[in-house]
């Protein structure tokens, strides 16, 4: 082969390898990828102990009681945390699905996949909340668009089901 051959073969195999970085780079992540299977099964386990076997170093301000944990299930943005609620686990993070529309779907059909099969889901406008006989843990879902146009999600661990239910309009929990 010629130099000039050799050098079109590099480009060639460079460009191929470029583009299909690209596409991979385009496809919106997996959201699988997002979920910490065991670590959620680890918070589920926890919360009919008031999550006591996960609670790391206490934060108190006037407004809440939070702790943080080691146990990470959706992208390393996890605590436990108290305010108009008692306390749950809760984690937030962004979710880069190409159907942004889809995003609730997509992502609880994830999430009962890491849950199991004994996890049976409803499905809101905006939530998606989990619930296996058993147990009075409930699981939540909830994907909303923030200040700056991304889709985000809110992953919660709560205790009971009373406690899961969406705050009155005008009140968040912190």
């Amino acid at each position: 082969m010629t130099r000039k051959t050799l050098t079109w073969t590099g480009l060639a195999v460079a460009s191929a390898l470029s583009l299909s970085g690209c596409v991979t780079t385009a496809t919106p992540q997996h959201v699988a990828a997002l979920f910490n299977c065991a670590e959620l099964k680890q918070a589920v386990a926890s919360a009919d102990n008031g999550f006591d076997d996960i609670k790391g170093q206490f934060k108190e301000t006037r407004l809440t009681r939070s702790w943080n944990t080691d146990v990470q299930a959706f992208h390393d943005a996890c605590v436990i945390t108290s305010a108009q609620r008692p306390d749950h686990y809760e984690c937030f993070g962004r979710i880069d699905i190409k159907d942004p529309g889809n995003a609730l779907a997509i992502a609880s059909e994830e999430l009962g996949q890491c849950l199991g099969s004994d996890w049976k889901a409803s499905v809101g406008a905006g939530r998606a909340m989990y619930r296996s006989q058993g147990t009075d843990t409930v699981v939540t879902l909830e994907t909303f668009l923030n200040d700056r146009h991304h889709r985000v999600a809110t992953l919660s661990v709560f205790q009971k089901e009373v406690d899961a239910h969406a705050l009155p309009s005008g009140q968040q929990d912190a």
